[in-house]
């Protein structure tokens, strides 16, 4: 599955409005208005253009940094499709990474960006194309976009590459900042979600006393049925690296049942589900829903 360029060169445009002719006032007023019921790239950059001319400076000023923050959004956005289109559709590796290599031709990536993907989507590092990025990242590093600790990179790196004790040492290192540096948010579908990865990179981290801990307290926080698939997802995923098998598996069952970020295609390739994928009772679950 590809996506084309030119679709792709496209969809990262925003097309400027045409005023070349006059526009009445009330027009203008009205494309003011539209970009505040409707915040999209486009209609942000003609309410701009008309707060322009209708003199109101620092209106169009701040109109069109919300439509450069709105263009940005788009582009993750488009680019995080591909790759979940590569997924779902069994593009497999090979195809994640040919979506990524699009994206890239078009959008210009730092360091740090590329960190951010690989860290959401560690299949990038398949082959290692990154690994010398992401080994010279450092919180002293004299580049600033190398100065980071960035352990999740640093983790998934090792791990993808098979250096298990390498990787384990990384997300002990985060889990260790979380725990010195605790974060709550007033949205309970927020802190729930946030403490079911708590539990699962403690997992990761080999600390595994301490992830069925918090992993039961994160089955107790309340949740809306809304947010309830996502926040299952993180607790298969907990399970998945405690190498507790069935306990993934009964979130699976049920995410795959409904329409959900994950299909057998992603479960054969996302990384997160190697640590179980040869079990019996993994591929039974995969052979039920193909």
């Amino acid at each position: 599955m590809r996506c084309s360029r030119l679709g792709l060169a496209v969809l990262l445009s925003v097309t400027p409005c045409a005023l070349g002719a006059q526009l009445s006032e009330n027009v203008l007023r009205q494309r003011i208005v539209a970009a505040q019921e409707d915040p999209s790239p486009n209609n942000l950059v003609q309410a701009a253009a008309a707060a322009r001319l209708l003199g109101n400076y620092g209106q169009a000023d701040t109109l069109l940094t919300r439509s450069t923050l709105a263009v940005a959004e788009t582009q993750n956005e488009i680019v995080s499709n591909m790759i979940l289109l590569e997924l779902a559709s069994g593009g497999g590796v090979d195809g994640v990474l040919r979506a990524f290599r699009t994206a890239r031709d078009f959008l210009k990536m730092s360091p740090q960006d590329i960190g951010s993907w690989v860290n959401n989507y560690p299949v990038l590092l398949s082959g290692g194309e990154f690994d010398e990025m992401i080994a010279r990242f450092s919180a002293d590093a004299e580049d600033p976009q190398y100065r980071c600790n960035c352990y999740d990179y640093k983790a998934w790196m090792h791990r993808v590459a098979g250096r298990m004790g390498q990787s384990r040492v990384y997300w002990d290192s985060l889990v260790a900042v979380w725990e010195a540096n605790p974060f709550t948010n007033d949205d309970p579908d927020f802190q729930a979600d946030l403490q079911a990865q708590f539990a699962r990179n403690y997992a990761r981290a080999g600390r595994h006393a301490d992830a069925r801990r918090v992993l039961e307290e994160a089955m107790r926080m309340p949740v809306s049925d809304e947010a309830l698939p996502g926040v299952r997802r993180r607790w298969a995923q907990a399970y998945a690296e405690l190498g507790d098998v069935e306990g993934a598996v009964e979130h699976l069952d049920y995410l795959l049942s409904i329409p959900t970020l994950m299909n057998v295609n992603t479960l054969e390739t996302r990384v997160t589900w190697k640590p179980i994928r040869d079990h019996p009772a993994f591929q039974a679950l995969l052979d039920r829903h193909r």
